[in-house]
């Protein structure tokens, strides 16, 4: 990736939008009450990124980023899970989504000249990181088929005398 800054900002806000409102759809389509707030919390922590850049980008420049609310994702092109997605379906496109995002600022301060964006972008490559192992995790134990435990590890099951 050429360093570009300006146009590396104006993508990450745009993309950090649309992961917000990515995660804001995938809660309206939960049934279950934990999973939608799982979905609102990351929409909102996807708002803080947005929100980070957006303010640095306004420093940086003296003007508003050229935002692309709509259209096309360049960082990511998440597959739209259907209507009536399981909760392991939606993580799944997650994950990828997430993986792609930490690669994208991983490189992006790679690339980086200015210090404070290295610390930036290399700091949102760790939390989109974070979040790609937080949903490999919960796809994991979603599709797990068993978990073993013995009887004298499950406290209600162990003898009172």
């Amino acid at each position: 990736m050429s360093y570009d800054a300006k146009s590396i900002l104006e993508t990450a806000i745009s993309e950090e939008i649309k992961a917000s409102r990515f995660y804001s759809n995938l809660a309206l389509q939960m049934e279950e009450k934990g999973v939608r707030l799982k979905f609102d919390d990351m929409a909102a922590i996807e708002m803080n990124h947005y929100e980070l850049l957006f303010s640095y980008y306004q420093k940086k420049y003296q003007q508003r980023p050229v935002v692309r609310e709509m259209g096309e994702l360049k960082i990511v092109r998440p597959e739209t899970p259907s209507k009536t997605a399981s909760f392991a379906d939606a993580i799944k496109v997650i994950m990828d989504t997430e993986f792609k995002a930490y690669e994208f600022y991983r490189k992006a301060a790679a690339s980086a000249t200015v210090g404070k964006e290295q610390e930036m972008f290399t700091m949102l490559a760790r939390v989109e990181r974070s979040h790609y192992e937080f949903f490999r995790t919960e796809y994991h134990y979603t599709t797990e088929a068993t978990i073993r435990f013995a009887s004298e590890d499950i406290p209600w099951m162990m003898e009172v005398s």
